[in-house]
């Protein structure tokens, strides 16, 4: 028997999409931003339970959450002033 005669490649199609997708606005969310690093040092331990630190820090975790959660809801009555 003889071997099959090649047969030529047929070109390559090529087909291009577009996917357009409107992702709706991501509400600002600083209080967890700006607490996150005191917060994982309280929770997994990198600041004993002993130590004179970690009142003060609560503290301060705190007084930071509370003033950036009005920081967001200050810039969103803005926005909803201006627009």
């Amino acid at each position: 028997m003889s071997a099959p005669a090649p047969v030529a490649a047929s070109p390559a199609r090529r087909r291009e999409a577009v996917l357009r997708i409107a992702l709706p606005g991501i509400p600002a969310c600083t209080a967890v931003l700006g607490t996150g690093s005191v917060g994982a040092a309280l929770v997994h331990g990198a600041i004993p339970a002993a130590s004179p630190l970690v009142w003060p820090l609560v503290v301060l975790a705190l007084a930071l959450a509370l003033a950036t959660m009005a920081y967001d809801v200050a810039l969103r009555a803005l926005r909803r002033r201006d627009g």
